[in-house]
């Protein structure tokens, strides 16, 4: 049978991986080991969806923008080009950190994330962003964002 999501060649979607209906996966994109992904998506070029990731339903991944590990979006969420998540307060090269060290990162419903934004995840609670909030480009947010907010710059405020 036919999938039904479209996935482009250059693409690599690792084992036990859930795509729905009608998204797109486009070139050089890796979507890895249990990730989740909700109907009617774009996941853009170059796109890296970590281990057990879960995406809603009507979200939008320009090109390459990183989700790891930890990390959930709801339905229809933007990301622009070359946005980012963390999930690991103190990374090191010589440290493997484990996976159920990783922080949390909830993207509620509707909110969009500016090209080149990073979302840094919290020490010991889930990093949120509020439904239908906006991340301006370029932004660095380490604090949580309230639903209907525009935050701004490094680090990121409030502006509406």
């Amino acid at each position: 049978m036919d999938k039904e999501y479209y996935v482009h060649e250059s693409a690599f979607i690792d084992e036990d991986v859930e795509v729905g209906a009608r998204t797109k996966v486009w070139h050089n994109s890796h979507i890895s080991r249990g990730a989740r992904i909700g109907s009617d998506c774009s996941i853009g070029q170059g796109v890296y969806i970590g281990n057990n990731v879960v995406i809603g339903d009507g979200c939008k991944l320009q090109n390459n923008v990183n989700i790891y590990d930890g990390v959930t979006l709801e339905n229809n969420v933007f990301f622009g080009p070359n946005s980012t998540t963390t999930n690991a307060k103190h990374p090191r090269s010589c440290i493997n950190i484990p996976v159920e060290n990783y922080k949390k990162t909830l993207v509620k419903d509707g909110a969009s994330i500016g090209a080149s934004a990073v979302l840094v995840c919290k020490n010991g609670s889930t990093l949120i962003i509020g439904e239908n909030a906006t991340v301006g480009s370029g932004a660095i947010v380490t604090k949580d964002v309230a639903k209907n907010t525009t935050v701004v710059g490094n680090p990121a405020v409030a502006i509406l």
